[in-house]
């Protein structure tokens, strides 16, 4: 069984993609939704195969110069607009997965306490599909 650091996890946005500094952390989380289409007078439940959902979120420390990361996302949160993300759970080296998709902003937290950083939380919704692929040789977004 291999084992991955997630010291080497990148999160990028936007269409020419860029990479969000500062992340702490970062989760994706997917689910197919289920049908029920069970009748009465059956004793097991039937379902079909429903829809799919995927929602996430990052942690970022706060930088109020980063006019290319945090703050393209805290714009989107306000005016509710789609951003491209790209996850690449083990960097941006050629051959590694990576995860495309479109998501709306759905929460943005700025928090601080007694002996730590400031921090932005952010929660999002894909809109769309998420596609997988390989990053190829030099480690550019797959096409």
């Amino acid at each position: 069984m291999s084992k991955i650091a997630s010291k080497n996890s990148q999160v990028f946005i936007g269409a020419t993609p860029t990479q969000l500094t500062n992340v702490s952390d970062w989760s994706m989380s997917t689910a197919r939704n289920a049908i029920d289409v069970s009748t009465i007078g059956t004793e097991w439940k039937e379902f079909l195969s429903g829809q799919i959902t995927a929602t996430g979120s990052c942690t970022m420390l706060f930088d109020p110069d980063d006019t290319e990361g945090s703050g393209v996302i805290e714009s989107a949160m306000w005016n509710g607009t789609e951003i491209t993300f790209y996850v690449r759970p083990e960097g941006s080296a050629s051959g590694k997965v990576q995860y495309s998709f479109t998501a709306l902003i759905t929460a943005w937290d700025i928090s601080a306490a007694t002996e730590d950083a400031i921090k932005i939380a952010l929660s999002f919704q894909a809109t769309g599909a998420i596609t997988k692929g390989t990053l190829p040789e030099g480690g550019t977004t797959p096409e």
